[in-house]
């Protein structure tokens, strides 16, 4: 125990006085931040919720960067080894899911092939001056609709959703779709949720508000263009 806590603080000092108060310094963040998200989560606005949230994992996985740093000359230790399984797993992850997830997302699924609603994701797309991304169309009479960015980045639409919405309101969605795109919040969310996966979810954050100021965000967008957004949320 007392070896270990040597580890501890040998690792946290690091090899000189920048490192420690590097180390220190993410510390006091990770620290500060838990207890407001404790003590005060339910007070705070949507926006000051997520800056704490994106605040604390940051923290973290420049600390666990830190510490990886500032550790690799030290015998290992279970400290030792527990932040540096920690790092690997975070960074696996994003790299894991950055590459697979368009191919998980599609397992199940059949799909169907439709040319005129790939003409208007492709016509949208170059409107918003982003690539065209794949469609996949697939059957589900539920009415649903995502995106889904990585190496590969597909639109996810069901024919529940077109054999429901006429070619107005399905140009709407196929917006919404590309502006999620376009804001590129996908790797942003990839790597709050890398951060947690690297400890084994063992992290109680869920970042739900991530997802809220997204969508505010993009219906305010479409609602600019004169769009009827909220129409479209109440055949969903």
């Amino acid at each position: 125990m007392v070896s270990e806590l040597t580890c501890i603080n040998s690792c946290v000092l690091g090899q000189g006085a920048t490192i420690s108060f590097v180390n220190y310094f993410l510390i006091a963040i990770i620290a500060l931040s838990a207890m407001a998200l404790i003590f005060f989560n339910r007070r705070l606005s949507i926006k000051l919720n997520l800056f704490l949230k994106s605040t604390f994992l940051t923290a973290i996985f420049a600390f666990l960067i830190t510490l990886s740093y500032s550790s690799e000359n030290h015998p290992l230790g279970i400290f030792n080894a527990v932040h540096t399984i920690a790092l690997f797993l975070v960074i696996a992850f994003f790299a894991t899911s950055y590459v697979f997830t368009p191919f998980i997302a599609k397992i199940g699924l059949k799909r169907r092939i439709d040319r005129k609603i790939e003409g208007i994701l492709a016509k949208e797309a170059a409107k918003l001056g982003v690539p065209s991304p794949e469609l996949y169309l697939f059957e589900d009479s539920n009415k649903s609709a995502f995106v889904v960015s990585a190496l590969s980045k597909t639109v996810f639409i069901s024919t529940g959703l077109v054999e429901s919405f006429n070619r107005k309101e399905l140009r709407i969605v196929l917006m919404h779709e590309l502006l999620h795109l376009k804001s590129g919040f996908f790797n942003l969310k990839r790597f709050f949720y890398s951060i947690r996966a690297g400890f084994f979810g063992l992290l109680p954050i869920r970042l739900e508000e991530l997802d809220t100021i997204e969508e505010m965000r993009l219906d305010s967008e479409l609602m600019k263009e004169g769009m009827d957004i909220m129409k479209i949320r109440g055949k969903l």
